[in-house]
């Protein structure tokens, strides 16, 4: 997902868990109601001094508002064709795993 679609998706949530219209976020950022409108709806880029004025409205930090928490929900999965058809292949694709494994991470969180 695109960082634009993550912030705006996450201000529409808070928009709508917090009862406030589209008007009172564009009062805040000084823009007009359909601008925000075309902010929030893709048709413009939401350019970094608003988000980080939206970061500060939701009482959150840039870096969390801009965070993909799609992609920590789950281990990322690798799909092969085909059958592996000797040891040695075996070993190499053993050996590639644990170096994805070792690359992201993964390691730390499971233990």
């Amino acid at each position: 997902m695109k960082t634009q679609e993550i912030v705006v998706k996450k201000v529409k949530a808070w928009l709508e868990a917090e009862g406030k219209p589209y008007q009172w976020l564009a009062d805040e950022l000084g823009l007009s109601k359909g601008m925000v409108g075309h902010l929030l709806s893709g048709n413009r880029v939401l350019q970094p001094q608003y988000v980080e004025q939206i970061a500060k409205l939701m009482d959150t930090q840039v870096v969390d508002l801009l965070r993909d928490e799609s992609r920590e929900k789950g281990l990322l999965t690798v799909h092969l064709r085909g059958t592996i058809s000797n040891r040695r292949s075996k070993r190499e694709l053993d050996s590639l795993l644990f170096a994805i494994e070792d690359y992201i991470g993964l390691n730390d969180q499971v233990n």
